[in-house]
């Protein structure tokens, strides 16, 4: 498959584009502070947000799935809790189309690549972070070097890029919570902005609420801290994992954040009551990810036995379970192609395999090969473009690998 020619390549402006004004996140919100210790929990926060009892939705959902056909009985699109349905897309992808190897960036860090994400504006860049503890950022159709970030003293594990803001959140094995102003990037000064401090541990996972000014944020100390993107302070603390927190993932309707641990459970969780809404304990061993569906309502989760379980939201049903389990079979990394209904899943041991996301169906296994002079072959982080045309894996031999559709 030809991958489109980005004629512009330069980092795009957040200020042109949304014409934002970031003096307003440098007020602290004392009315949000008073809401939140008046025992008001999140209700002043989400005073805006169209939400609905699980009663409604489930009653919502049983009516639009008697109108689908039997094949999509289980799939639900995301816009069932939206004002203005959309279509969602069934493009399969071709049986005969592999994904293969187009680029490599040798040497893309001093260490372990442990993170990436990619740019979810303009499709034009992407962000990776390492074990050397820097932070860069690429273009995505030249694959050129844009910027070099350092602050943090430790390995990067957890990234984020706000698609409302010119803003860059990063987490990292010393604790830190370090949020970036990507219009500085070339700034003498530095373009770190603030520090986020609250966890006693390494930080290994975090997420954005797509619609809130709120910062999820959860690693080696078990617990999820919830940040007030304006006031820059720590609100909540949702507690119940007994060991490390490796993914989460927030969402417009509830559950509005959903967490994986190395404790092998996946918790749903009620921010109104800052209490666990559900725990799935269906897997029997540490899980590694989980992936949330760009487009329905579901979710994947993979474990350190090679086995992947498909949910359904908001309930947490359990729709499917296929992987090729067994001995040193461990997931480091999911993704989902947003065009094609294909997961990916990269394992420890360097393999990667292709799956179909609605049958189950193994699609394409295939191995990453260590570039020159170097022996780990280890997949730690991927992600698919905005477009699902390119699939960036990041590994342990500290190079990039960028792959495509034959």
């Amino acid at each position: 498959m030809k991958i489109p020619d980005y004629a512009d390549t330069t980092m795009v402006s957040y200020k042109e584009l949304f014409k934002f004004d970031d003096s307003d996140l440098n007020v602290p919100s004392d009315t949000l502070s008073e809401a939140v210790y008046d025992n008001a929990k999140l209700d002043y926060i989400f005073q805006n947000v169209n939400t609905r009892s699980r009663d409604e939705v489930e009653d919502e959902r049983i009516n639009i799935q008697t109108q689908l056909p039997t094949q999509q009985n289980q799939r639900i699109s995301k816009e069932i809790i939206e004002d203005e349905p959309k279509q969602v897309s069934e493009i399969r992808p071709d049986s005969d189309s592999r994904w293969k190897l187009l680029r490599v960036i040798a040497g893309a860090h001093q260490g372990w690549v442990r993170s990436c994400t990619v740019d979810p504006v303009t499709n034009k860049w992407f962000v990776t972070g390492s074990s050397d503890s820097t932070i860069k950022i690429w273009d995505l159709a030249s694959l050129n070097l844009k910027a070099t970030i350092t602050g943090h003293i430790m390995g990067v594990r957890s990234l984020a890029v706000s698609s409302r803001y010119p803003y860059l959140f990063s987490g990292s094995e010393d604790k830190t919570v370090k949020c970036w102003d990507l219009e500085r990037t070339n700034s003498l000064l530095g373009c770190q902005i603030r520090n986020y401090h609250g966890h006693v541990g390494g930080i290994y996972a975090m997420d954005l609420h797509p619609e809130l000014d709120l910062l999820f944020t959860g690693g080696r100390d078990s617990v999820i801290r919830v940040w007030d993107l304006r006031s820059r302070t720590e609100i909540m603390v949702l507690s119940g994992h007994r060991s490390d927190i490796t993914s989460i993932a927030s969402q417009i309707g509830d559950p509005q954040i959903i967490s994986s641990s190395m404790d092998a459970t996946i918790r749903l969780w009620d921010l109104r009551k800052a209490t666990t809404q559900l725990a799935l304990t269906h897997h029997s061993k540490s899980i590694r990810l989980m992936a949330m569906h760009p487009q329905e309502m579901t979710m994947c989760s993979g474990d350190t036995s090679g086995n992947l379980k498909e949910w359904l939201l908001p309930g947490g049903e359990l729709l499917n379970e296929f992987g090729q389990g067994g001995e040193n079979k461990i997931i480091n990394t999911l993704s989902i192609n947003p065009s094609s209904n294909t997961l990916f899943s990269g394992y420890d041991d360097g393999r990667m395999e292709f799956y179909d996301y609605v049958s189950g169906n193994l699609l394409q296994s295939d191995a990453t090969t260590p570039v020159t002079g170097s022996t780990e072959s280890a997949i730690y982080a991927s992600t698919f473009d905005m477009l699902g045309l390119r699939l960036i894996t990041c590994e342990g031999d500290k190079s990039i690998k960028i792959w495509g559709e034959e």
